[in-house]
């Protein structure tokens, strides 16, 4: 049997004078989101942010149990 756990994403963000990304974590998102809505939340993660931040990347992470 396979059952759904969960959606996960993680925002990326490149900071001007930062050798290190800043990563922003979502849990229990919604299932298979579409990829507009996902870059959307990314861009506005990276405004808020600050001045000399941009989006890097999002990683969307599907967690799923398997059982006999």
């Amino acid at each position: 049997m396979i059952q759904q756990l969960g959606t996960k994403l993680q925002v990326q963000i490149e900071q001007a004078g930062e050798d290190k990304q800043k990563k922003v974590n979502f849990s229990n998102i919604v299932t298979n989101p579409a990829e507009a809505d996902i870059t959307k939340l990314g861009e506005i993660m990276a405004d808020l942010a600050g001045d000399g931040s941009s989006l890097d990347s999002i990683i969307v992470t599907n967690q799923t149990r398997v059982t006999k």
